[in-house]
């Protein structure tokens, strides 16, 4: 106890166990390095300083009481004063000095009992009842209360003890803790005043005080009484920090809810979903939603299911659930404008009815995603992007008409979920759509390669796009999405005779590698610009300026060893090189280092080729054409592999033509 005496009640009871209770005595040192093991304690001189003979006491735990203090969280958070009082050492709720106001001007927050600092049983009671009988006084209320009688002991008044300055030995490098969850000690405060954070709310963030989860129920009142101390000044002239309810730490499990396990994160579904997973579909994650990675029949794996799906696309007709691409209206006066700053290529001179492929930067001039530009109107654009990406890239494109092009007149809005969107690919496409029942004119003639049409499809209203992600001749329809699982089962049954088949999302990736075309996330990986991708012609040299270009001239962008892509023809055609296998420029012993000149970004087993294929980004790979890399694999195996180029199947694109 530092105090002189310990002559009360409780002291005494205290010794009456069998406890030796110190007086004038303070912790010089806690002994202990993982944990404690001990503690010195000195006799205190008048001024606080540890002196005397110190003696040595074993132990494993030290605790410690630092008074009470009333609770004024809520108070001070809906606006009351407090005050400083000296006797107890505390910050208590000042209703004469200011108090929570309602709308009518009336006193709105009252506090009763230990909230109001009438800490001892008696008085806290006392306190309570006084507050009732004001609250139902406000109320219009009257009538008596009797204070309870409580036996309690008598307490001395508490010595306010802020800091035991350590002498001699136990003076180098100790360290006073002030609060025990962030580790601030006494010398942080004072280094705080010295440094210039005089004010107690600098003083909190330089130094970390009160900031841990008890927010600093522990601490505070010593680090303002030290920080005043250092300031020579009155602990009440140096103010508070802002006291905030919850005054109870909660869980962070508490504030996310329901937020947890498979509810951490929603799954999203396609209008579709139900009809796939009845019929076999067999799902992964792509990005937010679950998409079918094949449609498996009976006695099917994974493999002979995405055999079977790509070669009956490339001969008769397969169906696609793309609901999931993200599609972006983006319209407005200055649309046209705002798109040709947006994306590499220029959309402004599109024309109504046409359709245009198109590539987005970011400012450092990396390709960050891809998609379809279709022009709906005079001042009407429809962007598609990835499925993983519409969340991103409409964010993209506010951020920019937010921060950098405001004065443009543009509104854009995230449609994806509002389309159900179905790929009908194959030389059968045409006569299925014809055979479901259309309004359309689908011939080459009037509806050729990227144009888009309105009208209706099996009684639904459609936007009938002719793009192509397989290379065959393909539609993609987009009808609300209401009316999509009525849509995809008329296109189910017109197709029974054309020979149709849903594909998943493994028989697209194949189908579009065969193509050479590339895939955001594969063929990217956020260092990788789209000359290098062979897509130069798809960066404008006309326009002034859009997102990227100024990036894109710089020095390490535009040399010529740059990594590129390619195609990779294995020289065993049933070799499958693993995603993400690197090229070396020489093959050495295991455990030497090896240079690597490139990776695989795409690599599968092509049915209609009848061998495996690849995609690679290899340094200064266009000018390195029907060399053979090697590539070693963790076995310890090398493969080998010739530079081809990407497009393995139908480069002139008669088959999407037709």
């Amino acid at each position: 106890d530092v105090r002189p005496q310990a002559d009360g009640a409780l002291p005494q009871a205290v010794r009456g166990r069998g406890i030796p209770v110190r007086t004038r005595t303070g912790i010089a040192k806690v002994k202990g390095g993982q944990r404690v093991e001990g503690v010195v304690t000195a006799l205190l001189t008048a001024t606080g300083q540890a002196g005397g003979t110190p003696e040595k006491i074993d132990c494993d735990l030290v605790a410690m009481s630092g008074g009470w203090s009333p609770v004024v969280h809520l108070w001070s958070h809906c606006g009351g004063k407090l005050r400083w009082d000296e006797d107890a050492a505390m910050f208590r709720p000042a209703p004469e000095r200011g108090q929570p106001l309602g709308h009518d001007g009336e006193p709105s927050t009252r506090t009763a009992g230990a909230a109001s600092g009438a800490l001892a049983p008696g008085a806290c009671l006392a306190d309570a009842v006084e507050a009732g009988r004001a609250a139902a006084g406000a109320l219009g209320h009257e009538g008596e209360a009797t204070v309870p009688s409580v036996e309690a002991p008598d307490e001395a008044p508490l010595r306010a003890f802020w800091f035991t300055p350590a002498r001699g030995r136990y003076a180098a490098g100790f360290k006073h803790f002030v609060d025990y969850q962030n580790d601030v000690t006494a010398g942080d405060v004072r280094l705080a005043a010295r440094e210039g954070y005089e004010s107690v709310e600098h003083a909190k963030r330089y130094t970390t005080l009160g900031m841990a989860t008890d927010q600093g129920k522990t601490s505070n009142i010593n680090g303002l009484a030290l920080l005043a101390d250092e300031l020579g000044d009155e602990i009440p002239n140096v103010g508070t920090t802002t006291f905030r309810p919850p005054y109870t730490p909660i869980s962070i499990g508490a504030i996310t809810g329901s937020a947890t396990g498979s509810l951490f994160k929603a799954i999203r579904k396609s209008p579709l979903h139900d009809w796939i997973a009845g019929h076999g579909g067999d799902f992964e994650p792509v990005g937010d939603w679950y998409r079918p990675y094949c449609f498996r029949r009976e006695g099917e794996d994974r493999q002979a299911a995405v055999r079977r799906e790509i070669l009956n696309a490339r001969s008769a007709v397969g169906l696609l659930d793309a609901s999931t691409l993200g599609k972006i209206v983006v319209e407005g006066p200055d649309a046209a404008k705002f798109l040709d700053l947006v994306y590499t290529n220029t959309m402004s001179s599109l024309k109504i009815g046409r359709c245009r492929y198109g590539l987005m930067c970011n400012e450092n001039g990396f390709l960050f995603d891809d998609g379809v530009v279709v022009r709906t109107g005079d001042d009407a654009f429809l962007c598609h992007t990835t499925s993983g990406g519409s969340d991103r890239v409409h964010a993209h494109l506010e951020e920019f008409l937010q921060t950098e092009w405001w004065d443009l007149k543009v509104f854009t809005a995230n449609v994806t979920d509002q389309w159900a969107q179905i790929g009908v690919a194959g030389p059968n496409a045409r006569a299925l759509i014809e055979d479901a029942g259309t309004d359309i004119d689908v011939s080459a003639e009037v509806l050729p390669f990227m144009s888009y049409a309105e009208g209706s499809i099996a009684g639904c209203q459609v936007r009938l796009f002719r793009i192509s992600f397989s290379g065959e001749l393909s539609y993609e329809i987009a009808t609300p999405a209401n009316h999509g699982l009525t849509l995809w089962r008329a296109l189910v049954e017109a197709g029974e005779r054309r020979g149709a088949m849903p594909y998943g999302t493994e028989a697209l990736h194949v189908m579009r590698a065969e193509k050479g075309f590339i895939m955001i996330g594969d063929e990217t990986d956020g260092t990788v610009i789209p000359q290098d991708l062979g897509l130069g012609w798809a960066v404008s040299k006309k326009k002034d300026d859009f997102i990227g270009k100024r990036a894109q001239e710089r020095r390490d962008l535009t040399r010529p060893d740059r990594k590129q892509l390619v195609g990779l023809l294995t020289e065993d055609p049933q070799t499958v090189l693993p995603d993400g296998a690197h090229a070396v420029a020489e093959v050495k012993q295991a455990g030497q280092p090896m240079r690597t000149i490139g990776h695989v970004t795409s690599s599968y087993f092509s049915p209609t080729l009848d061998r495996s294929i690849a995609m690679a980004l290899i340094e200064n790979g266009q000018a390195r054409m029907d060399e053979v890399l090697d590539f070693p694999l963790g076995d310890g195996t090398v493969v080998k592999a010739r530079v081809a180029d990407p497009v393995f199947l139908d480069k002139e694109g008669t088959r999407q033509d037709v």
